[in-house]
């Protein structure tokens, strides 16, 4: 065994897939561990670059992020995309196969759940290969097995620690989060929250429809990234001065959380305006309407899907000027 590297801080995700061993006990072998791999690969591939693999374990995959590089409203859409994958994965396998072996007909018995902590490790390598140690990597695996979900009455869900809210910033009461303590012999007590992911995919698919206007001007970009770093660039108030030439983003959540309702003032130089976002599907569409005070003009800006280009870019900016002096702006990342 090497040295041991030093302390991180950082969000330990776990994308554990539900129902998996009754699943492999019932499906043939050969083919089932491939079709599941397929579901938590497509999870993974979502989670990139902000979340790195550090190692897959049977039906669930363990992910960690530092925790200068997240902040709360940035994993909850995470969270929702990635469960949105899923989905959209699980039911094209089952929509396109014409094979009716037990391992394809029974996909749709599988579920996926998040288990989201923070916390400290250190990284060490044994027998040539890295490995993750710490108090908080017990907890989180520990978590996998919380009884309080099913005691909430919940199948497909998000458990947070109270360290993850804390850490990140999240307004639990606000979220609406579920409260409830985990147990552990020799770990104490363990404070968390449960996010309910069955509204999410009952919502899904709701999007705004913009007006029907003839386009001024349209663009469109090509930039080599995956969805989830394209989105916080484009959506994240810390990250958006950087290069959209305004000072600051100032954002007023609504329900704890960036979405729907939430509104932004944009400052630049003396010049202030304020969005108010009207559609917001992570990783796939936004939608924002903006006002500029004094001016009297109410812009639309409008995320177009992020669609996915050759050799795993995307192409997140398609822009179109409305005849009205509004401003319709684009993305969607689609994986």
């Amino acid at each position: 065994m090497s040295a041991t590297s030093g302390l991180e801080r950082v969000c330990l995700m776990l994308a554990d897939l539900s129902g998996y061993t009754a699943y492999l006990a019932n499906a043939e072998p050969d083919h089932a561990p491939a079709l599941a791999g397929d579901l938590v690969e497509t999870v993974v591939r979502q989670l990139r670059p902000t979340f790195r693999l550090a190692k897959l374990e049977g039906d669930a995959a363990f992910l960690v992020a530092p925790l200068d590089r997240l902040d709360g409203p940035m994993l909850l859409d995470a969270i929702d995309a990635a469960y949105d994958a899923f989905r959209r994965r699980m039911q094209s396998v089952t929509g396109a196969t014409t094979c009716d072996c037990v391992s394809c007909s029974r996909v749709p018995d599988l579920d996926l759940k998040f288990v989201v902590h923070a916390g400290s490790l250190v990284r060490h390598r044994v027998a040539g290969r890295e490995e993750m140690a710490g108090k908080d990597v017990i907890i989180a695996h520990r978590l996998l097995k919380a009884a309080s979900p099913a005691a909430a009455g919940l199948e497909r869900y998000a458990l947070l620690t109270d360290a993850c809210v804390e850490a990140l910033g999240l307004d639990a009461d606000a979220l609406g989060l579920a409260a409830a303590t985990e147990r552990f012999e020799h770990l104490g007590e363990v404070p968390v929250h449960l996010l309910d992911l069955e509204h999410g995919a009952a919502t899904e698919g709701r999007s705004w429809a913009p007006p029907r206007r003839t386009a001024l001007d349209e663009a469109e970009l090509r930039l080599p990234a995956p969805p989830m770093a394209v989105w916080e660039q484009l959506t994240s108030p810390r990250l958006r001065p950087g290069w959209e030439g305004i000072d600051r983003v100032e954002e007023a959540t609504v329900s704890g959380r960036r979405g729907v309702g939430t509104m932004n003032a944009c400052v630049a130089d003396r010049l202030a305006s304020v969005e108010e976002i009207i559609e917001w599907r992570p990783f796939v569409a936004f939608a924002r309407r903006v006002s500029v005070p004094g001016v009297g003009r109410r812009p639309t800006a409008r995320g177009d899907p992020l669609r996915q280009a050759d050799r795993g870019g995307y192409a997140p900016e398609g822009g179109a000027l409305a005849g009205d002096g509004g401003h319709e702006r684009s993305v969607h990342p689609e994986p």
